[in-house]
C-alpha cells in the first residue's frame, strides 16, 4: 500500500493508507469513482483522504489529481477490503480491491478543469457510473456521507446531480444547503456561519448545489460536456447546475450527507496559485468573487441586452463602490469599479458560455418557480443575516429592542428637525427682505463681505490659482482657502456663485442646529437637552453678529465644527448610546470627521493651530484607537496647503499672520487694533458690545440688553465648570474643556496679530474663531450636566422606578437655562440684525462695461472716488460688482508687512487716480491704460454726471451718479461700496505738490 515516490503528496498518501483502520463494516461500490484535487497547499489533504477511507461505502477507485507539480509520472497503489456478509457462515466473504491513482494535472484553471483533465488520463473501469468530486479541503463530515448520497441516487433515479450540505471545517456551522435562483444570481437563503440544527434538512430539489462532495453520474457529465472552467472555482457549480435545470434535469441536495469544507481559497488562506499564505495573512478574494458573479449575470441575460446592461452596470458599480467605501471596504470598492472593464474583456468567452446554455435550454425560468427565491424569502434572509452579523459584533437585538430603538429614532429626529425648522423660520423673519431679491440675481453684502458677480469659471480660477487678481495689476499670493468651500456650494446652485452665497447664509441656520445637536448627543441622549443646545448654538451665531455681517466663513465654522468634534468622539467610541446598544469605535466616523474639519479650517485657517493642540490632548485622554485621531487633521492641512507653504516659505517676513485672516474685509468695529486682551475684553469684542464705562450704562435699554447677554454667557460658563465634577463623564468633560481653553488662547493670540493695514490703522485678527471654538466646548459641557438621559429599556411591564427627584430636577434646570439663554441670544440677534450693513444689491457697472469685462477674463476697470479733500479710494474690478473672490488675506498680510514701494503698481494707480480726480489730467488716463485698465469708473457727489473717455472702449463711461441710479443710494460712498463690494480698495491722501507732479502717498 506504500507508494515508491518521495514527493510530499506520495508520502502523505502512504502515511494515510498505513493509518487506515481495518474494518469489516465497509463495502465497496464498483460503479463509484472518487476524484480528489490537490494543490501545493496540502494542509487539509490528509484529513480529507482519511475521511474518505473511513466511509462505510468505499469507491472502487480513488483518483487524486495532483495540481502541485510534484508528480512527474502517474503512480498507483491499492488495498483490500473484506466486508462482513450476513450469511458469512454459509460462504467465504468476497474480497474487494480499492485502487488509488495519483495523476499529474498541469495548468488547471479551476476545480472543474482539473477534474476534466484527470478523467482523460485516469484508468477507470467501464463499470463506473458516477463520480464523487472532492476538493482537498472538503472532507466527509461522517462515515456515512457517500452512503447517503448513493441511497438518494437509488431512490431518485431522475436526479442528474446530487449535492451535500456544506459545513465549516469543524462540521458545526453551516455554509449552505443548496441554492435558489434569484435575479440572475444564486442565493442559499442560509445564514453563513449559523449553527447546524438540521433546520434546513427538509430541502430536496434545488437550483444549484456545491460541487464539493457532489455525486455526478457519468452520463450527466457527458451530456453537459463537462464544467465550464471560465467561471472559475467560485461560480462553475452555479453555471453547471443552471444548465442542468434549464435542460429539465433535477438537482437534488441531501442534507444528511455532510461535507466539512474549509474553503481555503475563498476565505483567503490560500493564494491564487495554490500556495498557503504565510504568517496567518488573509487574502482578500473580492476580485474573483465579484468577477464570477458578473460572469453569471451576463450569461443569464440574452446577449442583445448586454450593451444596455453594461451601461447600467457602470452607474450601479459607482454607487456600490461608494457604498462599500462607507462600509470600510476600500479594496472591494476598487474591485467593483473594475467590473465594467472586466465585462468588456470577457465578452468573447461570455458569448461561448451563453451559447452552451442555449444549446441545452429546454424550459424557461418561469417553469422553475419552485426553485426561485421570492422577495419575501430574500427579505427574511437579509434580516437574519444582519441579525447574525450584529450578534457576532456585540449585543443581540430582539424584536422588542428593535421596536424600542425605532421609536426612539423617530422621536429623536422629529425633535431635531423641528428645532432646525424653528431656526430657519427665525432667520427668515429677520432677513425676509433679503431672501427673494438675493435669489433673483442680486448678491448679499455687508460692511465686511464684498458682493459677487463672478462666474463659476472665475471662482474656480481664483480658488485654484496662486495669483490674486484684485490687487492692482495682480500679485502672487495663495488663494483664500474658503473659496474652495464656495466652489463646492456653487456646484449645488448650478454654478451661480451669488446664489451659493445666499444659500450658505440661509441654510446655515438649520445646519448649525443639527450640527450641535449631534455633538450634544455625545454626552447625553436627552432629546430636550440636545434640541436646546442646538438652538443655543444658533443663537450664539446670531449674538456674535455672524448674520448681521453675513460672515460666511464663520457661519461655515459654526456648521461644521461641532459635527466634526462629534464624529471624533464617535471614532474612538466615547459617546452615549440608546439602551441596549453599546458604543463602538468607528474608522468610518474618523474619516467623516476628517472631511468635516476641512470646511471649518478652510474658512478660518487659524483653527488648525488650536486643533493640533486639541488632538494632542485627545491622545492623552483617549485610551484606545489613538492612531485614527492622529490622521484626522491631515486632510484639513492638505486643503490649505498653499497657505501653509506660503506661510513657511516667508515666515521670516512675518507671513504667519495670513493664517489669522479670512475673506472678510477687516473693519474697526470687529477687528480693532492689535493688543493683548483679557477674557472680559474678548467677550466684549466678540459680541460687538462697547465696554461699560459706568454703572449707569447698564440701566439704558441697550445697556440692559447687553448686560443680559453678558450674564447669560457667564451663567453658561459656570454650568460648564460644574460639569467637571461629574466623574462618569470626566474624560469627555476634560476634552471639551481643552477645546474651550485652546479656543480662548487662540482668540487672545489672534487679537494681538496684525493681519492688514486699513485706513483706521493696523487691523488685528478676528477673535470670533477662537471664541466660537471656546463656546462650542462650553455649551457641550453644559449638556454633560443632563446625564445620560436615556430611556430605560425593559422587555416586561414592571413597576415604574423613579430616576430620582434630584436627577430629574437637575435636568429640568439645565433645560430651562438652555432655553432661556437661547431666547436671549435670538432676541439679541434680532435687535442687531442690520447693525453691520447687511443688504442685497443688484447694482453693477453699466451694461457696456460688464460686456467688456465678460469678453476677456484679463480685462479690468478701475473704480475711483474722492472721499475727502485730500484722500481718494480705488478698487480694481474684473466683474460688474467688484468681487468677493478677489478678497485675499495673504495679500492683505503682505501689504501690512511690506507696505507699498514707490514703484509698486498700487502706488502708480493711486498717483494716476489722484491726478485724474484733482486735475482731470489726460496723462493720468494714459498711465492707467498702460497699466492694463480698459475703463475708469468715477463716483462723484451730487447729481451731476461726470464722464471720462474710455481709452479702450472708445466711448464715454458714465458714473453712477445719474438720478436713476443714485436714487437708491443717497451718499456716493455707499454706492461705491455697493458697486465695488470688494472693499479692498486703497485709500490715499493727496500731497500739496505741484499740479503737474500729482504725487500721492498711502494714508498712514
Amino acid at each position: 500500500m506504500r507508494l515508491s515516490g518521495d514527493s510530499e503528496i506520495q508520502q502523505l498518501i502512504s502515511d494515510t493508507l498505513a493509518q487506515r483502520p481495518y474494518s469489516h463494516d465497509q463495502t465497496v461500490r464498483d460503479d463509484v469513482v472518487a476524484v480528489i484535487t490537490v494543490e501545493s497547499d496540502m494542509r487539509f489533504f490528509p484529513d480529507t483522504l482519511a475521511a474518505v477511507l473511513r466511509q462505510s461505502v468505499l469507491p472502487s477507485t480513488i483518483v487524486i489529481a495532483d495540481c502541485s507539480g510534484q508528480t512527474l509520472q502517474s503512480v498507483q497503489t491499492s488495498f483490500k477490503v473484506i466486508p462482513t456478509q450476513a450469511d458469512a457462515l454459509h460462504g467465504v466473504p468476497q474480497e474487494h480491491t480499492v485502487h488509488v491513482q495519483v495523476l499529474k494535472v498541469a495548468q488547471a484553471r479551476s476545480f472543474g478543469d482539473a477534474v476534466a483533465k484527470v478523467l482523460r488520463n485516469a484508468q477507470i473501469d467501464t463499470a463506473a457510473k458516477t463520480l464523487w468530486l472532492l476538493h482537498d479541503d472538503s472532507r466527509p463530515a461522517d462515515p456515512i456521507c457517500l452512503e447517503q448520497l448513493l441511497d438518494t441516487w437509488t431512490n431518485t433515479p431522475t436526479a442528474a446531480l446530487i449535492g451535500c450540505k456544506q459545513l465549516d471545517w469543524d462540521a458545526v456551522r453551516l455554509h449552505d444547503v443548496g441554492k435558489y435562483a434569484s435575479h440572475h444570481e444564486v442565493v442559499s437563503l442560509v445564514v453563513d456561519g449559523e449553527p447546524d440544527q438540521e433546520q434546513y434538512d427538509s430541502r430536496s430539489d434545488m437550483f444549484a448545489v456545491s460541487l464539493a462532495g457532489a455525486l455526478i453520474p457519468v452520463n450527466t457529465w457527458r451530456s453537459m460536456h463537462g464544467i465550464n472552467a471560465w467561471f472559475t472555482t467560485y461560480d462553475e457549480s452555479a453555471d453547471f447546475c443552471r444548465r442542468l435545470c434549464r435542460a429539465g434535469k433535477r438537482v437534488v441536495v441531501v442534507p444528511s450527507a455532510r461535507i466539512a469544507h474549509r474553503r481555503a481559497r475563498f476565505e483567503g488562506i490560500r493564494t491564487h496559485d495554490g500556495q498557503p499564505t504565510s504568517d496567518g495573512r488573509i487574502i482578500d478574494t473580492s476580485m474573483p468573487q465579484l468577477s464570477g458573479e458578473q460572469k453569471y449575470l451576463y450569461t443569464d441575460v440574452t446577449a442583445g441586452w448586454w450593451p444596455l446592461l453594461w451601461v447600467g452596470s457602470v452607474f450601479a458599480c459607482l454607487f456600490q463602490a461608494l457604498r462599500l467605501l462607507f462600509r470600510k471596504q476600500p479594496y472591494r470598492a476598487w474591485c467593483m469599479l473594475c467590473m465594467p472593464v472586466l465585462a468588456l474583456l470577457n465578452v468573447p468567452p461570455a458569448l461561448v458560455a451563453r451559447h452552451r446554455l442555449k444549446l441545452v435550454q429546454a424550459i424557461s425560468r418561469s417553469q422553475l418557480s419552485n426553485l426561485v427565491a421570492d422577495r419575501a424569502q430574500l427579505k427574511i434572509w437579509n434580516a437574519r443575516s444582519k441579525a447574525f452579523a450584529d450578534e457576532q459584533d456585540g449585543v443581540v437585538l430582539d424584536p422588542l429592542a428593535q421596536s424600542h430603538l425605532h421609536r426612539r429614532l423617530i422621536r429623536r429626529w422629529t425633535y431635531a428637525l423641528l428645532a432646525s425648522v424653528v431656526a430657519f423660520l427665525c432667520l427668515m423673519v429677520m432677513y425676509w427682505p433679503l431672501f427673494g431679491p438675493a435669489f433673483a440675481g442680486g448678491s448679499l453684502y455687508s460692511n465686511q463681505l464684498p458682493a459677487t458677480d463672478a462666474t463659476f469659471r472665475q471662482l474656480v480660477e481664483a480658488a485654484t490659482t496662486t495669483w490674486n487678481f484684485g490687487a492692482g495689476t495682480g500679485v502672487a499670493a495663495p488663494p483664500a482657502p474658503w473659496l474652495l468651500v464656495l466652489m463646492v456650494a456653487s456646484v449645488f446652485t448650478g454654478g451661480h456663485v451669488a446664489a451659493a452665497v445666499t444659500s450658505i447664509f440661509f441654510l446655515s441656520a438649520p445646519a448649525c442646529v443639527l450640527s450641535f445637536w449631534a455633538l450634544a448627543g455625545v454626552v447625553t441622549r436627552s432629546d430636550e437637552i440636545r434640541v436646546f443646545c442646538g438652538l443655543l448654538w444658533f443663537a450664539t451665531a446670531l449674538s456674535l453678529g455672524l448674520y448681521s455681517s453675513a460672515n460666511l466663513p464663520m457661519l461655515t465654522v459654526m456648521v461644521f465644527l461641532p459635527g466634526a468634534f462629534a464624529l471624533c468622539f464617535k471614532a474612538v467610541g466615547m459617546y452615549r448610546t440608546e439602551q441596549p446598544v453599546n458604543p463602538r469605535a468607528s474608522v468610518q466616523a474618523a474619516a467623516a470627521a476628517a472631511l468635516m474639519f476641512i470646511p471649518a479650517v478652510a474658512a478660518e485657517p487659524q483653527l488648525l493651530l488650536a486643533l493640533i493642540v486639541v488632538f494632542v490632548a485627545f491622545l492623552v485622554f483617549v485610551r484606545q484607537h489613538r492612531m485614527m485621531l492622529v490622521l484626522i487633521p491631515f486632510p484639513s492641512a492638505f486643503a490649505i496647503a498653499p497657505t501653509l507653504v506660503n506661510t513657511v516659505r516667508y515666515a521670516g517676513n512675518g507671513m504667519m499672520r495670513q493664517l489669522f485672516g479670512d475673506v472678510m474685509v477687516p473693519v474697526e468695529q470687529v477687528n480693532g487694533a492689535p493688543r493683548l486682551m483679557n477674557l472680559s475684553e474678548l467677550t466684549w469684542r466678540a459680541f460687538g458690545i462697547a465696554p461699560p464705562t459706568q454703572w449707569g450704562t447698564w440701566f439704558t435699554l441697550n445697556g440692559a440688553r447687553d448686560a443680559a447677554l453678558f450674564i447669560a454667557a457667564c451663567l453658561i460658563t459656570m454650568l460648564a465648570v460644574i460639569a467637571l465634577l461629574r466623574p462618569s463623564v470626566f474624560r469627555a468633560s476634560r476634552i471639551l474643556w481643552t477645546v474651550s481653553l485652546c479656543g480662548l488662547l487662540l482668540a487672545m493670540v489672534s487679537a494681538a496679530v496684525v493681519i492688514a493695514a486699513e485706513p483706521y490703522g493696523p487691523a488685528a485678527g478676528s477673535v470670533l474663531p477662537g471664541v466660537a471654538m471656546a463656546l462650542c466646548g462650553i455649551i457641550a459641557n453644559v449638556a454633560v450636566l443632563a446625564g445620560a438621559g436615556t430611556k430605560q429599556f425593559t422587555r416586561l411591564a414592571v413597576e415604574h422606578v423613579s430616576n430620582g427627584p434630584a436627577r430629574i430636577a437637575g435636568r429640568v434646570a439645565v433645560a430651562f437655562v438652555l432655553a432661556l439663554t437661547s431666547f436671549a441670544g435670538i432676541f439679541y440677534g434680532y435687535q442687531i440684525a442690520y447693525r453691520d450693513g447687511i443688504g442685497q444689491s443688484d447694482y453693477a457697472l453699466p451694461q457696456v462695461a460688464q460686456e467688456y469685462l465678460r469678453a476677456d477674463a484679463n480685462r479690468r476697470i478701475l473704480a475711483l472716488e474722492a472721499t475727502g479733500a485730500d484722500t481718494i479710494e480705488y478698487a480694481v474690478m474684473r466683474t460688474g460688482s467688484g468681487d468677493l473672490i478677489d478678497s485675499s488675506p495673504a495679500q492683505r498680510a503682505r501689504e501690512a508687512v511690506e507696505g507699498f514701494a514707490d514703484g509698486a503698481d498700487q502706488t502708480k494707480i493711486a498717483r494716476a487716480g489722484a491726478q485724474l480726480l484733482a486735475q482731470n489730467d489726460d496723462d493720468a488716463i494714459v498711465q492707467l491704460s498702460d497699466l492694463g485698465f480698459g475703463g475708469i469708473y468715477v463716483v462723484t457727489d451730487g447729481h451731476d454726471a461726470r464722464t471720462l473717455e474710455d481709452p479702450t472702449l472708445g466711448h464715454p463711461l458714465r458714473s453712477p451718479a445719474q438720478p436713476e441710479v443714485q436714487g437708491a443710494w443717497p451718499d456716493p460712498y455707499a454706492h461705491l461700496r455697493a458697486v465695488c463690494r470688494f472693499r479692498g480698495h486703497r485709500r490715499y491722501r493727496l500731497e500739496p505738490a505741484a499740479p503737474e507732479e500729482g504725487r500721492s502717498q498711502p494714508d498712514p
